[in-house]
Parts: C-alpha cells; structure tokens; sequence
C-alpha cells in the first residue's frame, strides 16, 4: 500500500482457500497469475510443498484429506489485484471459489484511515475504558514501540476486529496519520462477507456496526446497549460506506519497503560512501564486491517488478496495435 495516498480506502488484505478437487497449477490459472514467475518452496502445516509468488503460497502434497491450500497475504492481495490476468479480479476469483463450493478459510477486509477520522488514542482509551458495545467477549490494547493497536475478539473468533496506528507499525516518524480498521473473517462469516451483494464500503461498515460499536456514557441508564453511538464512530461509518474498493500495485508497496530501508535507515552511511569513493564507477564496484550472502527476498523484489512491467506491456496491447516491423 502506498503509505503516502491521501483519501481513506477500503481494500481485501488477506485471503486464504482450500480445495480438494483442483491441482495447485489449476488454482494458479483460476488465480490469473499463470504467468507469473512460481517458485518451488518447503510447504507448511502439514503440506510437504508450495508454490510461491509474490506473498501468494500454494500449499500441497499433505494429506490426503487436505487438498491444497491457497494463501494470500495483504502483499499478495495487492500482487494479485495488478498482475491477474481476471477481467474483473476478486469477483471473478469469489465466483470461481463460490462455483467450486470450496473452504474460504479467512478473509481480511481493510479500512485505511489518512485523513484523521479515527483518534488511535481515543479508541485505545474507550476500549480500555470499556466504552464500547461488542458481540465479541475478548478485546485488549497494546500500547509499544510499534505504536497502539486495539483488539476486539478472540485469535479464535469468526470475527475479529483489529484498530492499530498503521504508520506507527511502518515505521513512519514524519507525522501522517495513517489508522487501520480490520475485519478479519473466518470459515462462515468469510464466504458470507464475499457474497453481500453491495459495495465492499458498504458491506465493510454493516458488518462493523453489527459487532462493534464505541458509545457515549449515559448516567441515567445502567443498560450499555441503549447508549449513544460516539460521533467518531459514526464518521468512521459514514466514511467508509462511500468508499468502493481500491486496489494498488504490489510490487511498488514492496519496493517502498526496499526503498525505506535504504533511503531512510541506511541513507546516511550510502551518502558517506559516495563522497569518500573517487567516482560512482568505485561506488558500485565497492556495492558488487559485497560480502554479505544474497538474500531471497530482494530477489523476489527484482522479480516481481519484471513481472509488473510485464503485466504493463500486456494491458497496452489491449489499446494500442504491436507487432513486428516488416521491411519494405
């Protein structure tokens, strides 16, 4: 996600499936990513294999019973709304896991406050002040280095809410206001959550004032219930409702993180080098005689940006006539 977007969005940022009736190569081609550069992998819970791509995972060769398992980080979420070959992405991709009747096992929906809607603060006090009216039992704040984040619902439940200072977690010291509302969704209420038939704005602030709502003390009423909803919640409500889905390249959210880490946390020890070296030529022969040992995952980077200029050259062809030059 690019963390320098200054409207509100609502985004998918998690989705996980299981099915006992397709091969992992069938569920790549129903991914629309059959094109994309898969990588074979050590698979997890059980599974003896994956595939990889992009934070996307295809779990298989488990048991019997297990069939394969398809994962799909909020990176991977991102990675398949730009580079899937899917007319119409994630309706296409709900239609297909909906046809199959398979196993949605968990889906993230994501409402990303820029604009100072929500106070993290505010709702971390309220929570931990028990203002608030939930069909969940559990809740807990964090209060850290990494920034405050609330908590209503078990790791356990269907439905879990998670409210936490986004540019806190990213590492974002410049002052931007960057909160994030979860809906994590289990088995039931996942599969039900992609088959409301309304914008995912819509969807997304029903089902969180279905289960969560902050409220205003009321003296003269001992029944929590019946107390007023708090302005700020009701804005979050108002806000995200008119928000339709929004969708960004993967590869430039994972390049921002390469990006941060140079620029930000080792920009300074870069700046030094470059004044010391007699040229930019010495520079890069210092940066190509590194001993450090290669690490996979900006490998993956390089990869996954060739594919995203991959994915570009295929949509043009889509508008504009390429072919051959023939000679006259």
């Amino acid at each position: 996600m690019d963390s320098n977007i200054n409207e509100n969005v609502v985004l998918y940022d998690w989705l996980s499936f299981t099915t006992k009736q397709h091969t992992p190569e069938q569920v790549i081609e129903a991914l629309g990513l059959s094109h994309c550069p898969w990588t074979e992998m050590k698979g997890a819970r059980g599974y003896m294999d994956r595939l990889y791509f992009g934070f996307i995972s295809i779990h298989y060769n488990g048991r019997d019973d297990m069939g394969v398992w398809c994962e799909m980080s909020g990176q991977g979420c991102r990675n398949f709304e730009d580079l899937s070959t899917l007319p119409r992405k994630w309706d296409d991709l709900f239609d297909w896991i909906h046809s199959n009747a398979l196993h949605m096992t968990r889906l993230d929906v994501a409402y990303d406050d820029h604009t100072g809607v929500l106070d993290i603060d505010r709702v971390a006090d309220d929570t931990q002040d028990q203002r608030f009216v939930s069909r969940m039992n559990y809740w807990e704040v964090v209060r850290s280095a990494v920034g405050t984040s609330v908590q209503i619902g078990s790791p356990k439940s269907k439905v879990l809410v998670r409210i936490y200072d986004k540019a806190a977690e990213r590492g974002f010291d410049d002052g931007r206001h960057w909160v994030r509302v979860e809906l994590q969704l289990r088995d039931g209420r996942a599969e039900e959550f992609s088959k409301i038939p309304m914008d995912i704005g819509e969807a997304f602030a029903g089902v969180l004032l279905n289960y969560l709502r902050f409220v205003e003390p009321d003296e003269t009423d001992s029944n929590k219930s019946r107390w007023e909803t708090t302005d700020y919640w009701y804005d979050l409500i108002g806000d995200v409702s008119r928000i339709k889905i929004f969708t960004v390249p993967g590869g430039a959210y994972n390049l921002e993180k390469c990006r941060h880490y140079v620029f930000d946390m080792a920009g300074n020890a870069i700046a030094a080098m470059l004044q010391v070296c007699d040229s930019f030529d010495d520079f890069l022969t210092l940066v190509n005689m590194r001993h450090c040992q290669p690490n996979p995952k900006y490998d993956l980077i390089v990869k996954e940006h060739q594919a995203h200029k991959e994915a570009f050259a295929r949509k043009v062809k889509d508008y504009f006539t390429v072919e051959d030059e023939t000679e006259e």
